[in-house]
């Protein structure tokens, strides 16, 4: 919910800034994990958060996001929610909620319950993703039901391998799935903020399904040998030498701000 620092929001700016990019659209994700206290419930805090979905919306209808997502987290430790922003410019983060957006909101009575925010959520951290490469019908406007986040580490010296192997192969792969029906979509991010050889993750993959049970499906040996060539299912077999999953975690569906909603 609420932006990253100055001083992270600095480094993030600096790195994009000096980093060559192609003209070609990009898409950021701002990751918040949140807390919720001892003296506070689950249900303090989605009603808290259903203020700041007004908020959102307005700053998605206005352009400057994308999309807004808040999720539960089944199985994160003190992380019991996360949030997540979608901005196609690193500059609208660093911005995002001028006064033009929050004049005349909320109500006072709003207001003072929402600057109580660090009072019924606890921000445990921050963190900045890049998409890479997506196998989704519609990128935004979509529900996210049942979220599979798999945190990735690639083998040493095989991360340049690992991503042509996510992008170049598996990305056809979820898309033969998406399209048949069997996931909602697919994402394959990588970690902007925090980075370096020494964090525990760099990639991520978001696997979206209906529910547990279509998460729980086997793979299609007969749709992958359509959506592959015998060339690509060769290196898919490899994925295990390239990457180790340090975690998975299980996000379901709280509230989204997205374009068109009302």
């Amino acid at each position: 919910m609420k932006h990253f620092s100055a001083v992270l929001l600095f480094l993030c700016l600096l790195g994009a800034a000096t980093a060559a990019r192609a003209q070609q659209q990009h898409l950021y994700a701002a990751i918040d994990y949140m807390h919720i206290p001892d003296d506070k419930s689950d249900q303090d805090y989605v009603a808290l958060e259903k203020l700041w979905q007004r908020l959102h919306q307005k700053a998605v209808d206005a352009g400057i996001c994308r999309g807004w997502y808040m999720n539960r987290v089944e199985n994160g430790g003190r992380n019991d929610f996360v949030t997540i922003r979608v901005y196609d410019s690193l500059n609208k983060i660093a911005d995002p909620w001028p006064d033009s957006l929050t004049k005349g909101l909320f109500t006072s009575q709003e207001q003072a319950q929402m600057n109580k925010t660090a009072e019924v959520r606890q921000l445990i951290h921050s963190e900045l993703w890049e998409v890479e490469a997506s196998a989704v019908k519609n990128l935004e406007g979509q529900s996210h039901p049942y979220q599979e986040i798999d945190f990735m580490k690639p083998k040493p010296g095989k991360a340049n391998d690992y991503y042509k192997l996510e992008k170049e192969i598996w990305s056809k792969l979820h898309k033969a799935r998406v399209d048949a029906g069997l996931m909602g979509g697919w994402f394959f991010l990588s970690r902007m903020f925090p980075s370096g050889y020494d964090s525990d993750y760099d990639f991520i993959t978001v696997n979206i399904f209906a529910d547990k049970a279509a998460s729980e499906k086997s793979l299609d040996p007969e749709l992958a040998q359509k959506a592959l060539s015998a060339e690509d299912l060769a290196k898919a077999t490899t994925t295990l030498d390239l990457r180790s999953i340090v975690r998975r975690e299980i996000w379901h569906s709280i509230l989204q701000a997205v374009p068109g909603s009302k």
